[in-house]
């Protein structure tokens, strides 16, 4: 049987097949790591993929791999690594306990679980802090990953004249996108349902659901949440 595929990409392959591991060359190389997760997926080779996503968003449980992938497409750099520092179920779900932890640690991708399951959420540039103030970022999305509705994951880029309140920083509550809170996360939203989504305002809806986008309603109740910064 002969197979027609790169033989430096095939090299990478045994060598996981050997040992199990992956090359630390490969997680620093973006055009490596890219050529690689497609032979891995061609090859159908799961463990592998997991590994290779396992060293972009580390020590979370929400993301499969190919959700990994996309949004570190949506981010712009396909092997952009990541550090948790953040997990509401092991850390807890109030504002303070969010503060302590994600303040002032650069850019951040939150990514929350609604209690039905779906997976959304958003990035900014602008570290979080507890001062009271709308942030301007340009750069700031918010995004879908699963839904009610069969929406493919999905980056909601920010309206250009809206660019000024792309996040709200606010002691009392945790993560909050857009001038209209396009997204709210409520302080211990996992025992409440004052966490809403008021979308769109400051972000642009392009799959026409509305408030409805994320978890089919306007307000939810949250399972979990994960924030990672950049590694």
């Amino acid at each position: 049987i002969f197979i027609d595929r790169d033989g430096k990409l095939f090299y990478y392959i045994l060598a996981y097949l050997r040992t199990s591991t992956v090359l630390i060359n490969v997680i620093k190389d973006e055009t490596l790591l890219t050529s690689l997760i497609i032979e891995a997926e061609y090859f159908r080779l799961k463990s592998l993929l997991d590994i290779l996503g396992n060293a972009l968003f580390p020590n979370g449980t929400l993301l499969r791999f190919e959700h990994k992938k996309k949004l570190n497409h949506f981010y712009g750099k396909t092997n952009q690594q990541w550090e948790l520092i953040y997990k509401a179920t092991r850390d807890g779900f109030d504002a303070n306990t969010f503060h302590a932890r994600c303040n002032n640690k650069g850019p951040t991708i939150s990514i929350i679980q609604s209690n039905n399951n779906f997976l959304f959420g958003g990035y900014t540039a602008i570290p979080w802090t507890s001062d009271g103030s709308d942030k301007k970022d340009t750069t700031a999305f918010l995004f879908t990953l699963t839904n009610p509705h069969n929406i493919p994951p999905t980056k909601y880029l920010i309206s250009t004249d809206q660019s000024g309140n792309a996040v709200a920083h606010n002691a009392s509550d945790l993560a909050k996108f857009g001038g209209g809170r396009d997204l709210k996360l409520a302080n211990a939203s996992n025992a409440n349902n004052s966490s809403y989504t008021k979308f769109p305002h400051t972000y642009l809806d392009t799959t026409g659901k509305g408030n409805d986008t994320f978890t089919g309603a306007y307000n939810f109740t949250t399972s979990d949440i994960e924030v990672f910064k950049l590694a």
